[in-house]
């Protein structure tokens, strides 16, 4: 998935309802301690209905069409250590090999290298495959003439990921491969009987922590257009219809029943509140699904509410608050205010 911009969700994501994916914060680089991690608590819900459960059972029968369709995404996975490659020099006769042989198998390392005849070391944990092929190319054309190099992975090393809240087998799952979200729910067993409408993907980057919200109709009728690869330590959550979800720069962004009323106001309270070193006040945002898989998208501004000028809304299950970062005040914080510099206090 691209990085976006904490005020800016991709138009095509956007309208297939991914876009409460708003959540991923990619670009502003949500910092460490701008996203906690996240807490689903029990709902005390009444029993599903008859139409929630034919609904739910409709779900998991697109998913696992789905998943028997989908192709395994191989071109997007990211090297590990323990992975098994075939690295082929086509520029080199098998009737030449000598120092540099065309066709060696190295298997990364703990410490995510690879050690090639001619080069030596080389970093492959977190590339893909056309990655690595750019990189050895580069390195290569020192000693060859337009170097042509391939790679292929022969054996991929077991990854875990772990799958919570309203699917049928929760759990850690050990992935031999790439696997996409979809993949990784029908290995769960499906969406439980308790299942809301979203799903949601937690994971660790270079930046911080980013986080995911897919609807799960979405996700059924659009595979194509919405379904994503998983990573290794990708924590996936399917929480339990009638809650609410707070995301962005808040003290404890994650998931909260939704056990009474609250407010906008009182759903930021119940997560810590905002951040104020991070927040861009001036973008927070409801995300509400409407009939069908449209989401709304409801501009709130907690200056105004506190104010008077503006009313305080109620919260709708499956909400999704949006508490965007401030690119600026996150590069303060993370760049100027850690090496502190005079002027500017270090947290």
């Amino acid at each position: 998935m691209k990085q976006l911009h904490t005020t800016t969700f991709p138009s095509r994501v956007f309208r297939s309802l991914l876009a409460l994916s708003a959540c991923a914060l990619v670009a502003a680089g949500c910092g460490p301690g701008s996203m906690s991690q996240t807490q689903t608590l029990a709902s005390a819900t009444s029993p599903p209905s008859m139409a929630e459960l034919d609904q739910i059972n409709r779900i998991n029968s697109a998913l696992a069409a789905a998943a028997l369709q989908t192709s395994s995404p191989t071109a997007d996975y990211r090297l590990a250590p323990e992975d098994l490659v075939e690295i082929t020099l086509y520029n080199i006769p098998e009737s030449e090999a000598g120092v540099t042989p065309r066709k060696v198998e190295v298997r990364v390392s703990q410490e995510g290298m690879i050690t090639l005849p001619l080069l030596g070391d080389v970093r492959a944990e977190g590339l893909t495959v056309t990655a690595l092929e750019q990189a050895l190319r580069a390195r290569y054309d020192k000693y060859l003439h337009n170097p042509q190099v391939g790679v292929y992975v022969k054996q991929f090393r077991g990854q875990r990921v772990t799958v919570t809240g309203a699917v049928r087998n929760p759990g850690v799952l050990e992935l031999t491969g790439p696997k996409t979200l979809i993949d990784v729910l029908s290995m769960a067993g499906g969406i439980g009987d308790k299942a809301g409408s979203q799903v949601h993907l937690y994971r660790q980057g270079p930046d911080g922590r980013q986080s995911y919200v897919i609807d799960l109709q979405a996700l059924a009728r659009n595979p194509g257009l919405v379904n994503m690869p998983v990573q290794a330590a990708d924590v996936i959550n399917v929480p339990q219809s009638g809650m609410f979800f707070v995301s962005g720069a808040v003290r404890r962004a994650g998931s909260y029943p939704l056990a009474q009323t609250y407010t906008f106001t009182q759903a930021l309270t119940v997560a810590g509140g905002v951040d104020g070193e991070l927040a861009a006040y001036g973008e927070i945002a409801i995300f509400r699904r409407r009939d069908g898989l449209e989401a709304e998208k409801i501009p709130v501004n907690p200056n105004e509410i506190f104010a008077g000028k503006a009313r305080d809304p109620l919260i709708a299950p499956d909400d999704v608050i949006v508490v965007p970062v401030n690119s600026f005040k996150w590069f303060v914080k993370r760049f100027i205010g850690g090496i502190g510099l005079p002027g500017i206090p270090t947290p």
